[in-house]
């Protein structure tokens, strides 16, 4: 028979693996830390990946008039609307196809602009040619339409 004295008994019991609040607290700090800086790198990598999407969408669109109004012989267009923060193609007058918001922090600029409303002749030639500037959280960005086969390119 073991005769314990109050001193081991003491020792012993915390001698039981636990951990102090202060171990906790630091790993927790920690923790939230890492988490913190991860989620701001990914909201920034999610933020260029849907300014990217949105200009690769509006070139598709910018293809698609042209090709429709070769293909079908109509007038067909695209038209930035400013203060809705939007741009919409419209096959005629009163019947709109596609309606497409800006990304959040993106803004027409509508003083830089050379275009305000894109459209191609049935020859799939662009009807004017210039620039549709953009402001965006990572700088203003332009999609230059050019003279002839009217081409679409980001800067």
């Amino acid at each position: 028979m073991q005769i314990w004295k109050q001193g081991q008994i003491a020792d012993e019991h915390n001698k039981n693996g636990g951990f102090t609040i202060l171990e906790i607290l630091i790993v927790l700090f920690l923790v939230m830390s890492l988490t913190a800086i991860v989620s701001k790198f990914s909201f920034k990598i999610a933020e260029a990946k849907e300014l990217e999407r949105f200009f690769t969408q509006m070139q598709l669109d910018i293809q698609y008039i042209q090709t429709y109004s070769m293909n079908e012989r109509q007038y067909i267009a695209m038209k930035i609307i400013s203060p809705s923060n939007r741009y919409v193609i419209q096959k005629d007058f009163y019947t709109i196809l596609y309606e497409r918001p800006f990304p959040k922090g993106v803004e027409f600029l509508n003083a830089e602009s050379s275009i305000h409303t894109l459209s191609y002749n049935t020859k799939g030639n662009v009807m004017s040619a210039g620039t549709i500037a953009f402001k965006t959280p990572q700088g203003k960005k332009k999609v230059v339409i050019t003279l002839g086969r009217g081409r679409a390119r980001v800067e």
